[in-house]
């Protein structure tokens, strides 16, 4: 299961894309469970671009979209053009206060040794392994207030859940384009989990 949903943010140039909407491609994943409101899915292995920015939440999504842009449209050591995919993802360091990776997925076509080398030392192409996800939608502005009520539901949600644990740190994701009014932006607030243990097993 693959949707594609919704234009990613533009930060630095608008109307830069000019692909429809349900051209965008995003990570490959399978629906295996429902708790509650949360979709438990299967993310695919998969191969990304991405870069640590130092800053505040809204700051850092729009540094970080500079930069990986400039990689995906031509600065790169082949200037070659990478087609944008949905949804650009955030997640803090777990090493430092202040700091966030943000991210893009690449197209599935391409793998991590095929892929051009980035002109801006800050961005850096990973291989993200498989791993699964608990994640809730909403829709919404992209005001850090909003996220974090979200990523406190969703955390409550784990915490009460006799199958699933939380593991690692929380993912926001953005689909949407600025130009598209706040109260019609689709988001997700994730995080991965594992099967939960049971004490006495």
């Amino acid at each position: 299961m693959h949707p594609t949903r919704h234009l990613p943010i533009f930060v630095f140039v608008i109307g830069i894309m000019s692909a429809p909407v349900d051209a965008l491609e995003e990570p490959a994943f399978d629906l295996i469970d429902e708790v509650d409101g949360l979709e438990i899915r299967r993310y695919r292995a998969h191969v990304v671009a991405r870069t640590l920015v130092k800053e505040s939440l809204q700051k850092s999504g729009n540094e970080g979209f500079k930069r990986l842009g400039g990689y995906i449209f031509g600065g790169n050591d082949k200037e070659q053009r990478i087609a944008m995919t949905a949804p650009v993802a955030m997640e803090p360091n777990q090493d430092a206060n202040r700091e966030w990776w943000v991210t893009f997925s690449m197209p599935r076509q391409h793998m991590k040794d095929n892929l051009p080398g980035p002109n801006d030392p800050r961005v850096e192409i990973i291989e993200l392994q498989e791993r699964i996800l608990a994640v809730l939608r909403y829709q919404g502005n992209w005001s850090e207030k909003r996220f974090r009520k979200h990523e406190s539901a969703l955390l409550s949600l784990i915490d009460q859940s006799s199958t699933w644990s939380k593991k690692g740190q929380t993912i926001w994701s953005r689909y949407n384009s600025p130009i598209v009014p706040g109260f019609l932006r689709t988001n997700e607030v994730a995080i991965e989990v594992v099967t939960a243990s049971v004490p006495g097993r």
